[in-house]
């Protein structure tokens, strides 16, 4: 998943300061919730909703999603559609242990405790950042506004 910062802009023949931008910072693994370093080489999973929607926001590892909104009303934005933003993406990265294992098989275990079924590969992917995502903002590892551009 990317993450973003907010960078300080300029501009360039008076020198002041003008609106900042959020600009890519680094990617944390859809699973683990930890930083992909700039040198590792993460598996990579393109999932394409050819423009359907599958109720994002819906899914059994998203659905608290809901509550921390209500939560927290400051983040309510008429341009942020959260839900869209942090689930639709149809590319999820996940981190390689040190012995060049991937995750997916913790990923798969850690659903099957949790999920009746696991009924196709977007299903149990975007389980997989739903919770981990619920993790790390609710740790306060990353502010939701971090994942949004």
């Amino acid at each position: 998943m990317k993450v973003y910062k907010t960078e300080k802009r300029f501009d360039k023949l008076t020198g002041k300061e003008t609106v900042p931008a959020k600009v890519f910072s680094h990617q944390i693994c859809d699973f683990t919730g930890e930083k992909i370093g700039e040198y590792e080489n993460p598996n990579a999973y393109d999932i394409d909703f050819c423009d359907n929607d599958p109720c994002f926001g819906d899914s059994k590892g998203e659905t608290w999603i809901y509550d921390y909104l209500k939560e927290n009303p400051e983040l309510k934005n008429n341009y942020i559609d959260y839900r869209w933003e942090l689930f639709a993406t149809g590319n999820y990265k996940f981190k390689m242990e040190d012995d060049y294992k991937e995750v997916f098989q913790e990923l798969i275990e850690a659903a099957l405790k949790e999920l009746d079924e696991i009924y196709s590969l977007d299903h149990l992917l975007r389980w997989s950042r739903g919770r981990m995502l619920e993790n790390v903002i609710k740790n306060k590892k990353y502010k939701i506004t971090d994942f949004v551009k």
